[in-house]
């Protein structure tokens, strides 16, 4: 086995550098190189997301069957407590013993890499993700395909880039890649699986990283349609204009308010109260491997209490599972079928079945529970207008598609994935005013309750500063004068060595401002250059500071911003910058702004951004 391993590495090397070649020849580098690694990423995404689901479909109906078996269930309550638990066991095992990194809702551990790890993930965690998740959901946990497929892709593009050797700087690009790959393919959502990866993991919607991010969603989306014969949105919604609903009604605006406000109360309930249980199963002392069956039996034990006590008949709790049959439901006309207090009951039991599920250690993403938890909540909003006389039958499903996009938006503070996912999963534009409204209402009350979203706070528990807007947006807010400045005594092209030794005992000062007898500015003379004369000592009382003087560094002024100060720093290779007073006039300097000083400025906005 070792020799076999040895000779692919050594084919595995030689194709590379075959490739290289090949490439070097054909004149496609940088980024058009970048944009072949996206379609190579987005392929591979593609089988992998294909893979993925089929295996879900497998375990889904060994468990439960289908129309033309009962499975292992086969209506017997107890079963309800036996197949979670089982699937956990094995869940437990291959996350505790193979791939750590694969238990849980995925998409935090993509983002810790990407900030911690130089976006470096091993390659056998989209093999662990792909069966951890497939029996976590397939055997009844509450969970979804997201964070799995989210994760599967970044494992898959960090193996890609690390083989090709790609540079630091792309490595993020590469990762998003895959991200983007995932969610378009799984979710039949090309353009949302985009948003996605610029909204949540890179922050960066410049050409640069949208163009390979867009090659490899195409792909990989293309690659499932092929491999499943059709091209259809996940959740059929016809029913809303077949039912006589054909337009919106601004009207409707403050209503759909009061949802956007709910959803994000609801949204922060769900993020708390899972991180409250991962604490919980954290303390509890029993070997991690056995910790996501103690979720799945509580899991089982709802599951058995809601089908003999609550629905009255023996079925599969629409809690269970990645909960589509029930937003199916919600998003119908069977929606009017259900009561206001059975709604709400199927959003408090699918987020206690979410917190069981992925509390204790389950592998699943929390897209899916957010979608059937919006949908309950907005569904028992429109039945309660429609009892008041407020709205027709016919927009009560509106209303659970719309709470489906507000609370997706208030957990992942991301209103853009959220809004077009929405369109995308469901293809009907009808409601994409109230989906937009509603979608930014719930993330703005989102932030204001919790400032993380579902995804960062694992990040900030673990001490990792995430941004919430991109650096160059916020450096391009701060303008020199937001700055502090050093006044820094000047000095003449004439004057000897010495009295920059003498200047610098009396003021501190490193760096010093040279202008001529009419106090314009001349150039900048830097510590760096005065100590290296000082290796010198002889040639000290001879040198003068027309000799060290650095002509060519640039003048700033207080309303530059500080993007354009960095890349003057950048390419001076200095470490202090004179400031115009004027900032129409550059032959008269007032001070210097120092990295340190821009660097300091710039944290203290990140700082105030994270609040």
């Amino acid at each position: 086995m070792v020799l076999l391993i040895d000779r692919l590495a050594v084919y595995a090397q030689r194709f590379r550098k075959f490739l290289f070649s090949a490439l070097a020849k054909a004149g496609i580098k940088g980024e058009y190189f970048l944009v072949l690694v996206s379609i190579a990423i987005g392929a591979a995404t593609g089988l992998f997301a294909h893979l993925f689901y089929n295996l879900i479909e497998y375990a889904r109906e060994l468990a439960y069957g289908n129309g033309g078996h009962a499975g292992l269930y086969g209506g017997q309550a107890w079963m309800l407590i036996v197949l979670p638990t089982v699937g956990a066991l094995l869940v437990g095992h291959i996350t505790h013993f193979f791939a750590a990194e694969a238990k849980g809702h995925g998409v935090p551990e993509v983002l810790d890499a990407m900030y911690r790890k130089g976006s470096e993930i091993r390659p056998r965690v989209a093999g662990a993700k792909v069966v951890a998740s497939a029996l976590t959901i397939g055997s009844g946990g509450s969970a979804g395909t997201e964070g799995p497929i989210v994760q599967i892709g970044a494992a898959v593009a960090s193996a890609v880039g690390r083989y090709l050797r790609m540079q630091r700087r792309q490595m993020d690009i590469v990762v998003a890649c895959g991200v983007s790959a995932g969610i378009a393919a799984i979710f039949n959502a090309p353009i949302a699986g985009v948003l996605f990866a610029l909204e949540i993991f890179l922050k960066d919607f410049s050409f640069r990283t949208f163009s390979p991010v867009v090659f490899s969603s195409v792909i990989s989306c293309s690659i499932t349609h092929a491999l499943r014969k059709h091209d259809e949105a996940i959740f059929e919604v016809r029913a809303l204009r077949d039912a006589g609903f054909d337009v919106f009604v601004g009207a409707e605006l403050p209503l759909f308010l009061i949802l956007g406000i709910g959803c994000a109360i609801a949204a922060y309930a769900f993020i708390r109260a899972l991180y409250y249980t991962e604490d919980l199963a954290d303390v509890i002392r029993i070997p991690e491997a056995l910790k996501p069956a103690l979720g799945a039996i509580g899991l089982g034990i709802v599951g058995i209490a809601y089908v003999l006590f609550l629905h009255g008949e023996e079925g599969v709790p629409p809690f269970f599972g990645n909960g589509y049959p029930a937003i199916e439901a919600a998003l119908s006309d069977k929606v009017l079928d259900f009561t206001i207090a059975g709604l709400l009951v199927l959003f408090a039991l699918k987020l206690l079945a979410t917190c069981f599920t992925l509390g204790s250690g389950g592998s699943g993403g929390v897209f899916a529970p957010s979608l059937l938890m919006g949908a309950s909540l907005g569904a028992a909003f429109g039945l309660l207008l429609n009892k008041i006389g407020l709205i027709e039958e016919s927009s009560v499903s509106a209303y659970a598609l719309v709470g489906m996009a507000a609370l997706v938006a208030g957990t992942t503070h991301a209103p853009l994935t959220a809004i077009v996912m929405l369109y995308e999963i469901t293809r009907e534009p009808m409601v994409i005013l109230p989906v937009m409204f509603a979608a930014i209402v719930a993330t703005a009350g989102a932030q204001l309750l919790l400032r993380d979203s579902i995804y960062t706070l694992k990040l900030r528990r673990r001490g990792v500063r995430v941004g919430t807007v991109t650096d160059l947006t916020i450096l391009r807010r701060i303008t020199v004068a937001d700055v502090t400045h050093q006044t820094v005594p000047t000095v003449h092209p004439e004057d000897p060595l010495q009295r920059l030794i003498d200047l610098a005992a009396e003021t501190d000062a490193t760096d010093f401002v040279v202008v001529d007898d009419e106090d314009a500015y001349q150039g900048i003379v830097t510590g760096r250059d005065v100590r290296t004369a000082l290796l010198e000592p002889e040639a000290v009382s001879l040198l003068v500071v027309g000799e060290l003087v650095r002509p060519g560094i640039p003048v700033v002024n207080t309303l530059e911003t500080l993007d354009t100060v960095l890349d003057k720093f950048a390419r001076s290779d200095v470490d202090s910058l004179p400031v115009a007073v004027s900032p129409k006039d550059n032959t008269l300097v007032s001070g210097l702004i120092t990295r340190q000083a821009a660097m300091r400025r710039y944290q203290e906005e990140l700082d105030r951004q994270s609040r």
